[in-house]
């Protein structure tokens, strides 16, 4: 599954959970989202999704360690199916790309264009920023708005329309 597809539905997750800043890091076909925002609703949100209901191994314990949260391929493609599902019997309108799962997807879009193997990206309320290593093992990193990822989505939406129409 291209990395675009994974974080569009870690994305709606995020958005359901109301989770705004994160950290997401991308470890072969895992995906982790961890931070010091994930607040203990918004962990419940993401785990309940992914069928793990117990958030900590001890809810009295005061931690120090910053909460995370595991995606393995397997959950993504379970969790893609059902939102497909969903969406066939309600009518929505086309996905607005200042929608944090579409803002995830042109970032995802990007990685997969440069053949990205790893990846962390750390979202701020104010920029994203994108570490990441190259399927030949270059490192570099990458520091995005949302309005830029916004253009970004837009322009690659015109690419894949343009594909499909040829």
């Amino acid at each position: 599954m291209a990395h675009s597809e994974s974080l569009r539905v870690i994305g709606q997750l995020l958005e359901a959970g109301q989770i705004h800043s994160f950290e997401l890091e991308a470890d072969g076909p895992n995906y982790f989202v961890k931070g010091d925002s994930l607040t203990h609703v918004g962990e419940w949100v993401l785990r309940n999704a992914l069928g793990q209901f117990d958030v900590s191994e001890d809810a009295g314990r005061e931690t120090t360690a910053s909460p995370s949260v595991r995606f393995s391929l397997t959950e993504i493609y379970r969790l893609d199916r059902q939102a497909q599902l969903r969406r066939r019997r309600e009518f929505t309108l086309p996905d607005s790309y200042n929608r944090l799962s579409q803002l995830l997807r042109t970032l995802g879009d990007h990685l997969d264009r440069m053949n990205v193997g790893a990846f962390q990206i750390c979202w701020m309320s104010d920029s994203i920023s994108v570490f990441f290593q190259l399927l030949d093992g270059q490192c570099d990193s990458l520091t995005f708005t949302v309005e830029k990822l916004q253009r970004l989505g837009l322009s690659s939406r015109f690419r894949r329309s343009s594909r499909a129409g040829t």
